[in-house]
């Protein structure tokens, strides 16, 4: 489900979650702090459809959502960047992604095809399926630990992945997690992976 969250709330949604795994109670006050001062602001659902077709009305329940796992998405476009809001505040904060920068050279293989930036939050017990980006990636991991299994895109035809034209096109059709689902498609276990490991502080580039 795709629904609308600011930064501080998903932020103190992840950090309860963390302290509930690691017993910190500094954490787990930190949270109750931005949870009490959210809900001061009122910032709840207020029954108005959301504007973005992609994102769905959010009914949960305030003790549904602390059983749940979020993953936040924060884009920019290019096109909207000198206006304020998210778009400019995004291209502002990682100025090495603006085309309009000189700097941005160091990074950008053709400025002239960047449209955006995709920013994405984990909180810890998420796990992103099987899938293919059609964009370069780079993952910074601001702490704790992160598994990645990743392989090059002359593999992607033994990873079972629905057709270009599907909804769900890039993404795998089956749960790499259980083993019994292997035999929907045997080929994947002739699939070579690579397996990284990454600690705070370490930045991994996907070209």
């Amino acid at each position: 489900d795709i629904i609308e969250m600011t930064y501080r709330e998903w932020l103190e949604r992840a950090l309860e979650r963390e302290a509930n795994v690691l017993g910190n109670p500094e954490m787990s006050s930190l949270a109750k702090k931005l949870r009490e001062e959210r809900m001061k602001r009122g910032e709840t659902d207020d029954g108005d459809p959301p504007e973005d077709d992609e994102i769905e009305e959010d009914h949960d329940s305030e003790e549904e959502k602390r059983l749940k796992w979020y993953y936040l998405r924060i884009n920019g476009w290019l096109e909207d960047a000198d206006e304020e809001g998210t778009d400019k505040f995004v291209f502002d904060e990682l100025k090495f992604f603006d085309p309009r920068k000189k700097d941005s050279d160091f990074y950008m293989v053709d400025k002239k095809k960047q449209r955006g930036i995709n920013c994405r939050f984990g909180m810890r017990g998420i796990i992103a399926e099987n899938h293919m980006d059609l964009s370069r990636n780079t993952i910074a991991l601001l702490g704790g630990e992160r598994r990645y299994i990743i392989a090059h895109p002359e593999q992607c035809t033994k990873m079972g992945l629905y057709p270009h034209d599907h909804p769900s096109g890039r993404h795998s059709s089956f749960d790499w997690c259980n083993p019994t689902e292997w035999d929907i498609h045997p080929e994947f276990k002739e699939a070579r992976v690579s397996e990284v490991v990454m600690h705070a502080g370490d930045v991994l580039y996907l070209p």
